[in-house]
């Protein structure tokens, strides 16, 4: 949040851009500061258990540019000087956010005087003037061999004069670390270890090892136990912002209050960056496309070279997929960014992996569905104008995400200035035309679709069924017709959730039917999510079927959704199969059909016995301990521990909590099968089996079944005439 602009500055004061604090009184600080809440508490923690400590523990705040770090530093400075308890033991001592005179540890100290000296000026000018003073003629006194020594004590001196510790807050650590000379670290180290009236709190862009070729000789110093930082500082990631702390610092920034959901699409565009939420919550009061493009031009313009700095760190292969996510900028599957890319998916998927894991490419929804964008847009941004030097691409992609943001009358609105601004401005009329243009108007189309989509949502949550079926048929009424894929995908799930909305009204006849259309609308679709909608309208039809008492149409509609999708390989449509499979078998067995039963588990076991997918081994351990129950239930007791012994062998070293529940399940009724046929050493060899295992867990579900196995441990102790091993 370091770069705000000026938005509600009558009445709150001004909120600023790239120099956070400056120029604004503490409580306007504390006001403003409506994020990070978490951290603030963390480097309070440290800075006041270093109050009363013989030796300091220093801090490092680390984030890309625009993140935060700057604000933070000004809460914590505005924290210390008026809270009165910190305020008589901590004295905040904040230089320049960038450190352009420091090149040597005398600079360091004489910097560090000078701003000690203006941080104290308000409640102690005699001592400020003093300072200065002595500062001035330390400085003259420049060609001194001595003048370090002197320029730091100066500063320890005037700590204990004071009565406070120093907390000296330099921001940009990398940046400063490179200009200074060789000696630098483990001088500054030894003064830090051994001198408790001052503390370091710091600022770096990045601490991922080797990530930008500039900064990796300072961030050497927190990995090598050979450099003078290593294990001096404790480390604070910023993180992008969450949701929820995008809603509150919109709200704080912007007179058009949203509501946590609505605000989703703009964590996405900017990545949960602070800087980029300012400068579209200023849009958001003006709403002008063109003063946006100029702001977002001009960051550009200002970081190129840490942009730069940035793209220039990554290994060639790794730069090739991160360059292709940013200029694709929507989420992207891997076989699209392999695709721009011009590389095998293999090793494109791999690469990605490597991304997601520095944290510079998210990751959005799972297994097949996953797609991938850049954790900041700001970079898509800066690659589009540095690339194709293409302002009107970027109003497209902008136009996208207000498609998305605003409400219809909003828009509406806004397409009146537009118009006017794309008058003046060709970026915004060449922009405009490329998404009116055939093909692109779709972007439009589905903007609408999921605006509909997401008003019914919203009514649903707000228990307004009438209001939600309302929503959904204004989408079908519109888009129901479509062949364009993605208004497809709107209107499959705009059925599904007016069909569950039907039997939450107790309609079961209308949820069927909702189904049905579903069904009959997309079932011989080839597109993957299409065919996701149809199985789980298929799983959720016979479901329904069976609250009716209609086994029969139940049994045919998982068979309709096998037969559709049993082949598949797609993660989502196996998981919908495995279910139908198990709730095949379980409806046989209400239906007094063993063989039936037991034969729909054996599906299951042969189709998905093997997968490496927990959703999948869920269900296959679930199959397996309802076979086994089955077993039992004919009076097959060897075929019923066989098949305890197969889900033991499959699943008996997993670490997922459902599939450990059905382990210990197994081992239970393992240990009761035993005592059914008079072998108590068996039995309680299961439980103990099962102890061993689970017996440290604090997973309620385990923790029950280990309670289950104490208790008839004991029982059979009991009847063994062992009350020593009983009561123990």
């Amino acid at each position: 949040m370091s770069d705000l602009v000026s938005i509600k500055e009558a009445v709150n004061g001004p909120i600023r851009k790239f120099i956070s604090g400056t120029l604004q009184s503490d409580s306007d600080v504390i006001r403003q500061f409506v994020v990070r809440q978490r951290e603030l508490n963390l480097v309070l923690e440290v800075l006041r258990g270093n109050i009363d400590s013989p030796s300091c523990q220093h801090m490092l705040v680390v984030g890309p540019r625009g993140i935060g770090k700057t604000m933070l530093m000004a809460r914590v400075s505005a924290e210390l000087r008026t809270n009165k308890t910190l305020s008589r033991r901590l004295l905040p001592v904040q230089f320049m956010e960038d450190s352009q005179e420091i090149f040597t540890l005398a600079d360091f100290w004489l910097e560090a005087l000078f701003f000690l000296a203006k941080g104290i000026e308000k409640n102690d000018s005699k001592f400020a003037r003093e300072l200065l003073s002595k500062h001035t003629e330390l400085t003259n006194r420049w060609r001194d061999s001595n003048i370090e020594t002197h320029a730091r004590a100066t500063v320890l001196t005037a700590a204990d004069r004071l009565g406070q510790k120093l907390v000296l807050m330099v921001e940009n650590l990398q940046a400063l670390w490179s200009d200074v000379d060789k000696d630098f670290g483990w001088k500054l180290r030894e003064t830090l270890q051994s001198e408790p009236q001052v503390m370091l709190l710091g600022t770096a862009t990045t601490r991922v090892k080797g990530l930008y070729d500039a900064t990796k000789p300072f961030f050497e110093q927190f990995h090598d136990v050979n450099q003078p930082f290593f294990e001096q500082f404790r480390i604070l990631d910023l993180k992008p912002l969450d949701s929820v702390d995008c809603w509150h610092l919109w709200n704080m920034a912007s007179d058009d209050k949203r509501t946590n959901r609505e605000i989703k699409p703009l964590q996405i565009l900017t990545g949960g960056n602070p800087r980029l939420m300012i400068i579209v919550a200023k849009f958001s009061r003006h709403r002008s496309l063109r003063q946006l493009l100029e702001d977002l031009v001009a960051l550009i313009d200002d970081h190129t070279e840490y942009f730069r700095n940035h793209l220039e760190g990554f290994a060639k292969a790794e730069r090739r997929v991160y360059v292709s996510v940013i200029d694709l900028w929507q989420p992207s599957s891997a076989h699209e960014i392999a695709t721009r890319a011009r590389m095998d998916i293999r090793t494109v998927s791999s690469l990605i992996g490597r991304l997601v894991n520095r944290g510079v490419v998210l990751v959005e929804g799972t297994g097949r569905k996953r797609k991938y964008a850049a954790a900041e847009r700001l970079y898509s941004i800066y690659y589009k104008l540095r690339r194709e030097r293409d302002e009107a691409e970027i109003v497209r992609n902008l136009i996208q995400f207000m498609v998305v943001f605003y409400r219809g009358d909003e828009l509406a609105e806004m397409a009146g200035t537009w118009r006017l601004e794309a008058a003046q401005s060709s970026p915004i009329r060449e922009g405009l035309e490329r998404i009116l243009a055939t093909g692109s108007i779709l972007d439009l189309q589905v903007g609408v679709a999921k605006v509909l989509f997401s008003k019914g949502v919203m009514h649903h949550k707000r228990g307004e069924s009438e209001a939600e079926l309302a929503a959904y048929d204004d989408l079908l009424k519109r888009f129901g017709d479509s062949d364009i894929p993605n208004l497809q995908v709107q209107v499959a799930e705009a059925l599904f959730n007016k069909a569950v909305t039907h039997g939450q009204r107790g309609e079961p006849e209308a949820r069927l039917a909702t189904y049905e259309d579903l069904v009959g609308r997309f079932g011989d679709s080839d597109i993957p999510d299409l065919q996701v909608q149809v199985a789980r309208a298929l799983l959720n039809k016979a479901i329904t079927h069976d609250r009716r008492g209609e086994p029969e149409a139940e049994l045919a509609t998982y068979d309709d959704l096998v037969k559709r999708f049993g082949d598949s390989d797609i993660p989502d449509l196996q998981v919908r199969v495995a279910k139908a499979l198990f709730n095949k078998a379980v409806t046989h067995g209400q239906c007094s059909e063993p063989e039936a039963e037991l034969a729909a588990y054996d599906d299951l076991l042969k189709r998905f016995g093997d997968s490496d997918i927990p959703d999948l081994q869920v269900q296959v351990a679930r199959a397996l301990l309802n076979k086994a129950i089955t077993h039992d239930r004919r009076g097959e007791p060897e075929a019923e521990l066989a098949t305890y012994d197969d889900l033991l062998k499959r699943f008996g070293d997993s670490d997922i909590p459902d599939l450990q529940v059905r382990v210990a399940k197994a081992l239970i009724n393992r240990a009761l099968t035993h005592d059914q046929l008079g072998e108590p050493e068996a039995e309680l060899a299961a439980y103990d089996d099962l102890l061993k295992r689970f017996g440290d867990s604090d997973i309620p579900d385990l923790q029950v079944q280990v309670a289950r196995a104490l208790l008839n441990k004991a029982i059979t102790h009991d009847r063994r005439g062992e009350p020593e091993a009983e009561l123990a």
